[in-house]
């Protein structure tokens, strides 16, 4: 077919029924222009925040997500004029992927009133950066500003000496410390505030996004005008009493001394420095903490300011003497047993709850007599007694026990009569009567 043909055919396409396709036109013109007339188009200027739905558990967002410019709306003739709650603006993250890359999604608007319908919005789309959420420890790091002229300044203390931080694995991996800045007080005054910590990477500059927790560190520096320094013994403090039967035997701390400083007037006046109490309530065995230093004002120790308190704590011990009764175990059959004590006196010794304990309820000793013949014999008592308890003394040591055979059972008369007779072979047959 040649190009004439077949540009002919499509004038004839265009001028077949012109005039019904030209009223066609002509109508829907006229439809358009009548709804277009029946709505209101208008434009809503922002900005309007923009909202994100279905966000992947364990991830953050990394950037301002922005607002739109403005919404344009048509809206049938009297319907109210919305306002910026009348809409809502999303993107929507569930398809994106938590790898800190920057993704462009188009942004959704939602009219509440269902009668206006959205045309356009500006911007179209808007830039998302999501990444996963990590966690890690770091050590807290204190810096001090500039020391006061003519003033000492004493050891920096700080609690906590770690923070987790959390937020972004970008920023959450340049993480190496949190930073806090101390400045110190040109007249003197001791600090002792706590003050916020700061994330911070290898080349201490603030890592931005990164929470800090907890967020502040309490921090404690003493500012001394005449300061010395004392090496003191270390008294540990003990509260409480321990359980029944027991008690404290010795108190111990690692280390044995500290040293503190302080101004020469208050140091001077220390012999000793007490610990933080170390209770020993209901305890049955040795006790082992670590505590703090109780220090007056203006006193601090050198180093960790804290000590490892040692209680050690034994049973009481005694004596005491019981009466047990005789239990004979291993009785043979065919034998009578009599034990002629029937009882005897045990002193124990061990401690005393467990003592206690023992005479809650009636003792009892077993002797043994298996294997024991008919006849007379002195049997030793060997009484089991609980773990940690000694026998000292056992009145008498051993007991007599007498064993007789029991007699034989008499034949009855019926086993008696069917016996045969004395001469009589066996397997002959009975004699007769006379």
């Amino acid at each position: 077919m040649t190009l004439r043909r077949i540009v002919r055919r499509a004038v004839r396409f265009v001028v077949h029924n012109w005039p019904l396709k030209v009223a066609a036109i002509a109508l829907a013109t006229l439809l358009y222009a009548g709804l277009v007339a029946s709505q209101d188009s208008s434009t809503f200027p922002g900005p309007i925040a923009v909202v994100t739905i279905n966000q992947p558990a364990d991830t953050v967002i990394t950037n301002d997500v922005g607002e739109v410019d403005e919404i344009r709306y048509l809206a049938p003739v009297g319907v109210p004029r919305p306002r910026a709650g009348d809409f809502r603006v999303t993107v929507d993250l569930a398809n994106v992927r938590p790898d800190g890359n920057p993704v462009n999604l188009p942004v959704r608007v939602t009219p509440v009133d269902p009668r206006i319908s959205i045309i356009g919005v500006t911007p179209r789309t808007v830039q998302v950066i999501l990444d996963r959420s990590v966690e890690k420890v770091v050590p807290v790091r204190v810096e001090r500003g500039e020391d006061p002229v003519g003033i000492d300044v004493g050891e920096t203390v700080y609690e906590p000496t770690e923070v987790t931080v959390r937020g972004a694995s970008q920023a959450v991996t340049r993480v190496v410390a949190a930073l806090v800045t101390v400045p110190l007080d040109p007249g003197g005054l001791d600090v002792d505030r706590e003050i916020e910590a700061d994330p911070v990477d290898a080349n201490g500059e603030v890592v931005s996004g990164v929470e800090v927790d907890p967020r502040t560190v309490h921090v404690e520096i003493v500012l001394f005008d005449d300061k010395e320094s004392r090496t003191l013994p270390v008294n540990p403090v003990v509260t409480g009493t321990p359980a029944p039967g027991f008690r404290v035997v010795g108190v111990t701390s690692v280390p044995l001394a500290v040293l503190v400083e302080g101004d020469a007037d208050d140091v001077r006046a220390l012999a000793q420095v007490d610990t933080t109490p170390v209770t020993v309530n209901g305890a049955t065995g040795d006790v082992a903490q670590r505590v703090t230093l109780a220090l007056p004002t203006g006193i601090v120790a050198k180093g960790s300011g804290a000590v490892t308190v040692r209680v050690t704590i034994e049973a009481v011990t005694g004596t005491r003497t019981y009466t047990a009764g005789l239990r004979l175990d291993g009785r043979q059959p065919g034998l009578e047993y009599q034990n002629i004590e029937e009882q005897v006196n045990l002193t124990l010794f061990g401690p005393v709850a467990t003592l206690d304990e023992l005479s809650a309820a009636p003792l009892e000793v077993s002797v043994n007599v298996a294997g024991l013949e008919p006849g007379t014999h002195q049997v030793t008592v060997a009484p089991v007694v609980p773990s940690g308890v000694a026998v000292a003394l056992i009145s008498p040591p051993a007991v007599t026990v007498i064993v007789t055979a029991l007699p034989s059972p008499e034949p009855s008369p019926a086993s008696a009569g069917s016996s045969p007779a004395p001469n009589a072979s066996p397997g002959s047959p009975p004699s007769a009567s006379p």
